[in-house]
């Protein structure tokens, strides 16, 4: 059946935890249908070495073999994304760098952003703090990020270099006409939201700052990006690409950069080892991400479909 005009109807869904939800939806039965699931990587869909889950992985295969489209919306570069979708086992459209990055299933680009970096990394050198900015390199030849030679690196800053020396280049990131995606910071919390706090003060309306912990190293990392930009950013570009609306998009993650695509989202859903301000805004917090929560996520929308 179609409705030509807004009806009210229950919905409920049945979670593997147990619970019933049932709320009341207004609108048309096409509005209803789920046609993009957005899911964060670390925290959410990859676990260790950059793996998916076996069950979570058939069962997103099998969405998308649905006609669901599945997305990846994270703040990692392309390159370490394409870890990921490998192991999915599917090519899938990509947000990468928190949104500035967006890129479609055949590797090509579909949307970039730039950074003006000059003035935080003005900022960050008068703190002490050794700020690298990001690249659209992969497939392209160059650099994925430049890390700023003109500070004492912390120990994880040596470690990430190191880690990505292939990848990665330090210099003057100031040198040359390099078009950044974003730029990022690895330090302590109390410093980072210092420096937070200070470039909204500074250049008020200029730059997005999110600080959160950078996975088990004890360290915390400071995202920065153009004002407008964040993971939900990107996903309107791919809206416009694939003929989806916001009412049909699911978004799912686990940490505070996640906070603009869940909010906004039809359907915004945090895991079960999320921040607790993500699952505030949440419309329903699933498992943990390492024990197949994301499961009872496609089974909402396999429920919400059916209809």
């Amino acid at each position: 059946m179609i409705f030509s005009e807004p009806v009210t109807w229950l919905r409920s869904v049945s979670l593997s935890s147990g619970c019933c939800m049932v709320w009341p939806f207004i609108g048309t039965l096409e509005r209803l249908l789920i046609k993009m699931i957005a899911l964060d990587l670390d925290g959410t869909l990859a676990v260790e070495n950059h793996q998916v889950l076996p069950a979570t992985r058939v069962a997103l295969e099998a969405l998308h073999v649905d006609g669901v489209e599945v997305v990846i919306a994270t703040g990692r570069r392309y390159r370490t994304t394409r870890y990921v979708i490998e192991n999915l086992g599917f090519d899938v459209c990509a947000v990468c760098n928190g949104g500035a990055l967006v890129k479609a299933p055949q590797q090509e680009t579909l949307h970039a952003d730039q950074l003006d970096v000059d003035p935080v990394l003005g900022f960050a050198r008068s703190e002490g703090l050794t700020l690298f900015a990001f690249l659209e390199a992969d497939n392209l030849g160059g650099p994925d990020f430049v890390i700023d030679g003109h500070t004492r690196w912390n120990e994880l800053t040596q470690t990430y270099f190191a880690n990505n020396r292939q990848w990665a280049e330090s210099s003057d990131v100031l040198a040359g006409e390099a078009r950044y995606l974003t730029a990022g910071i690895f330090d302590t919390r109390a410093k980072l939201s210092h420096f937070a706090e200070e470039i909204a003060r500074l250049f008020p309306g200029c730059y997005n700052t999110i600080v959160m912990p950078h996975l088990d190293s004890g360290y915390y990392y400071c995202e920065i990006s153009a004002y407008h930009t964040n993971k939900w950013h990107g996903l309107t570009k791919l809206h416009e690409h694939l003929g989806v609306t916001a009412a049909q998009t699911c978004a799912v993650g686990d940490q505070l950069n996640d906070m603009a695509m869940v909010q906004a989202a039809g359907v915004g859903v945090a895991m079960g080892n999320a921040h607790a301000e993500l699952k505030k805004v949440a419309r329903f917090t699933c498992g943990d991400h390492m024990n197949n929560g994301i499961l009872e996520v496609v089974r909402y929308i396999r429920d919400t479909n059916a209809g």
